[in-house]
């Protein structure tokens, strides 16, 4: 369930990010140009973390080592 949802974010992500970059109008000015830069730079944020949702740093079947 958890990597369908990791999915789901990646697709969503993605799709708007690339509608970001071809989709809307290239002469966005002053503020407007920024603010799609800044969401087009949180879609790669939301990528990541549905990546992460995917393949999880640790292994949810192996139990943890602790040193010492």
């Amino acid at each position: 369930m958890r990597r369908l949802l990791g999915v789901a974010v990646v697709i969503a992500g993605a799709g708007l990010a690339f509608w970001l970059v071809l989709g809307p109008s290239a002469d966005w000015e002053g503020g407007a140009r920024l603010a799609r830069f800044a969401l087009l730079l949180s879609c790669f944020l939301v990528i990541g973390g549905g990546v992460r949702l995917i393949y999880p740093d640790q292994p949810q079947d192996e139990p943890t080592e602790v040193a010492g």
